[in-house]
């Protein structure tokens, strides 16, 4: 970046701050000299930085070509590294990166796998796909406060330019399962565990002052910051269509079930909305997935299925009652409608 882009990018900075137009933030930076242009990004005042040394934007020259995994910097000194990034893959399929991509990225990628379009929705239920930017959020969270859940770069790498995406899924799946494990379709939980951790991360974001060492790093907690002040509104209340002030919240359900049918296609049992048939011979469907730290599911949370009622009479429906049962208390698939 040149001093002329770090004097620009300055000028919006401080006249979004100061509520100035870009003409007079600018005008100010340049007739105060002494004035440090990384002052106005970072928002310290003109008092405070006239007092140290008067010093010059430092620029620091980026790698030209994706680095290695191992790379230390010696093959580019004075230069800062490149890290490789699933979008450097050009001859693979867009689904593949997508699903390498984090923070922001793989919920998308969930999304348009397990949110199948129907007659009402054609490009899928618009309130659950509103709701990828929550698990985005359940990501950043999960790998920034677990770095063991963030997928190894050597591998992920070999996974994306292989084109593979079962391969990328699983590199993946620690994170996945993390996140699945974390989210829920219990409201009473959902309120009570879930969503504290989610306030609490974001009073971090909000409070963190870590240095940041590369541009890779500046980026990623740009998007988590855009994510975290989408979770803040959502939280907000506002004056609705009718008049009333209410939270418009999140459909927190959504990611839940896009979470459960990627697991099951890998180790198998019965995803979200399967039909099964309890050891007691009664009919039920599953409504969540519970999940261990490796394999198949351990538990489900069903939905007893009754006969209908109120013009479905002769039809099964599933009752609003959860239930969580182990895997050995299932029988199998319910063949007969």
């Amino acid at each position: 970046m040149t001093t002329d882009k770090h004097l620009k990018y300055a000028a919006r900075e401080l006249a979004e701050r100061e509520g100035i137009s870009y003409t007079a933030a600018r005008r100010r930076l340049t007739a105060t000299p002494e004035v440090n242009v990384s002052a106005s990004l970072t928002g310290t005042s003109a008092a405070a930085e006239a007092d140290r040394e008067s010093t010059p934007p430092r620029l620091y020259p980026i790698a030209g070509a994706v680095c290695a995994t191992d790379c230390d910097g010696t093959v580019h000194p004075g230069g800062l590294c490149r890290p490789w990034r699933p979008e450097d893959s050009k001859a693979v399929r867009l689904e593949v990166q997508r699903a390498a991509r984090l923070p922001i990225g793989r919920a998308g990628e969930l999304c348009n796998r397990f949110e199948p379009p129907t007659a009402t929705y054609p490009e899928g239920s618009f309130f659950a796909r509103d709701a990828t930017w929550l698990l985005d959020l359940v990501y950043a969270m999960l790998t920034d406060q677990h770095p063991e859940f963030r997928p190894g770069r050597a591998e992920l790498r070999a996974a994306v330019e292989a084109d593979d995406q079962a391969a990328v899924d699983a590199v993946m799946e620690p994170l996945d399962r993390a996140a699945a494990r974390l989210m829920t379709k219990e409201a009473e939980r959902w309120w009570s565990e879930v969503k504290p951790q989610l306030d609490a991360y974001a009073d971090f974001i909000d409070a963190d002052d870590r240095e940041i060492l590369t541009w890779q790093e500046a980026d990623d907690r740009a998007a988590i910051g855009r994510l975290v002040e989408k979770w803040r509104r959502r939280w907000t209340k506002s004056r609705n269509t009718s008049g009333y002030m209410e939270a418009p919240g999140v459909l927190w359900l959504a990611p839940k079930s896009w979470l459960d049918d990627l697991l099951v296609e890998q180790h198998g049992g019965h995803g979200d909305g399967a039909r099964i048939r309890l050891t007691d011979g009664r009919p039920a469907v599953v409504y969540a997935v519970e999940w261990s730290e490796a394999g198949a599911p351990v538990a489900y949370r069903v939905r007893e299925l009754e006969p209908g009622q109120y013009g479905n009479a002769g039809k099964l429906v599933p009752s609003f009652r959860d239930e969580l049962v182990s895997r050995d208390q299932v029988a199998g698939e319910l063949n007969d409608a």
